[in-house]
């Protein structure tokens, strides 16, 4: 994170990266909404935005990964489990995989997200 920002644009930088309404942040800063907007247009704040999303993104991620793995140990715990029998356990089976027909990867869903900061960064939104 940059040291060029001050403590409020610092603050500001991590609300507009979890997504708080720039009306909302400038409330919470005591601010005027052109503040802000002057803000956004300086390389120093774009970068520090950028970086703080990368960084809540990866987070994001690496929980939805935790929660995976669980899930998936779940399901083998009750695979092995000879108190269910087959035709419960198949039906787990098809359940698991209906769900995931179709959908991409936790990976991939990053990698769109980066793609659309990377867009961004490059145009200029």
């Amino acid at each position: 994170m940059s040291t060029k920002l001050n403590e409020n644009q610092l603050i500001a930088v991590h609300l507009i990266a979890s997504g708080v309404k720039a009306s909302l942040i400038a409330k919470q800063l005591g601010i005027r909404a052109e503040t802000l907007s002057r803000w956004r247009q300086d390389s120093e704040f774009i970068k520090a935005i950028q970086s703080a999303q990368e960084t809540i993104l990866e987070e994001i991620i690496d929980s939805q990964k935790s929660i995976l793995i669980l899930s998936q140990d779940t399901l083998i715990k009750a695979f092995h489990n000879d108190k269910l029998d087959d035709f419960k356990k198949s039906m787990i089976a098809l359940r698991y995989l209906s769900l995931l027909k179709g959908k991409d990867t936790i990976e991939d869903r990053y990698e769109k997200k980066i793609s659309t900061i990377t867009f961004n960064k490059n145009f200029g939104f």
